[in-house]
């Protein structure tokens, strides 16, 4: 800077001129302004009372809880809830009317294969019958076979020789239209074809004509089978099931929902079909 008196260049920060001894003016306002000027500004958060603030925490709370608590299709394991399904409804027990429901299509099957083949197997066999006497013959069968199969231990070795074959496939649950469901597939023994394989046996075939060769009529050996052992049905049929695999199908759907009480996923729906086709049936 320059003395205002005689012009000399002072040093800066020089209270006199040291040539004519002039005080110096040092403008300290436009100091602060220049030092100011050459401060570096940094830009602040906005402000929020600690009312707003609160709220806001409350708001982000509940939404972090309703997500962690919010049920999961994708956590349902349906492969699991459906086994347990399909033991619960194989108990006899509790599904006795499952277990007549599939000795019932077993028989009425049975005896209507019986029907087609009845004449020409016994030909074969050396019996000969009219056809009168074929359906006659085939209709009391049916009496037979359902009152053998209808007792309770035959029930249940039929229907386990049936449902021991049954296996299933769970597909993941999905959500659609606020409905929580997953695709179910049964695969299950073929009964007709296990018959026709217990029909075509000469050994089933020669212990059936046994119970009705030798007589003087047919009507007295069907009296003979009536009151004598049919159990090798049975038998041929759980042989011919044990060296069989399940090779039929059947898909349907099965839907879920939330228990909010239990905090746990529950099966509301089960198509019908299901377990139909778990017992073997058609």
């Amino acid at each position: 800077m320059f003395c205002p008196k005689c012009g000399n260049d002072v040093k800066n920060g020089a209270q006199f001129c040291p040539k004519c001894g002039e005080k110096m003016r040092v403008n300290t306002g436009s100091t602060k302004k220049a030092e100011k000027k050459g401060v570096s500004f940094t830009w602040k958060r906005p402000q929020i009372s600690i009312k707003a603030a609160g709220l806001l925490g409350a708001v982000l709370v509940l939404v972090f809880a309703v997500l962690l608590l919010k049920p999961s299709a994708g956590k349902i394991d349906t492969q699991a809830m459906m086994e347990e399904y399909f033991a619960e409804h194989s108990e006899y027990s509790e599904n006795e009317n499952l277990y007549r429901s599939c000795f019932s299509y077993m028989v009425n099957d049975l005896t209507a294969q019986f029907s087609q083949n009845i004449k020409l197997s016994l030909g074969k066999a050396g019996e000969n019958f009219a056809d009168e006497d074929v359906r006659e013959f085939s209709s009391k069968m049916g009496s037979v076979l359902s009152e053998f199969f209808s007792r309770d231990d035959n029930l249940e070795q039929l229907a386990e020789s049936v449902t021991g074959r049954s296996y299933f496939e769970a597909e993941k649950a999905k959500k659609k239209d606020g409905i929580v469901s997953a695709a179910v597939t049964v695969h299950y023994l073929d009964i007709p074809d296990i018959n026709r394989q217990v029909i075509k046996d000469s050994t089933s075939l020669s212990e059936l004509t046994k119970l009705i060769k030798n007589r003087s009529s047919v009507w007295m050996g069907l009296s003979e089978i009536a009151f004598g052992d049919v159990s090798f049905i049975l038998d041929r049929f759980e042989e011919k099931a044990g060296g069989s695999t399940a090779d039929k199908t059947y898909t349907g759907t099965v839907e879920f929902t939330y228990n909010k009480e239990e905090k746990r996923w529950e099966i509301s729906s089960v198509d019908s079909g299901l377990l139909d086709a778990w017992f073997g049936i058609q």
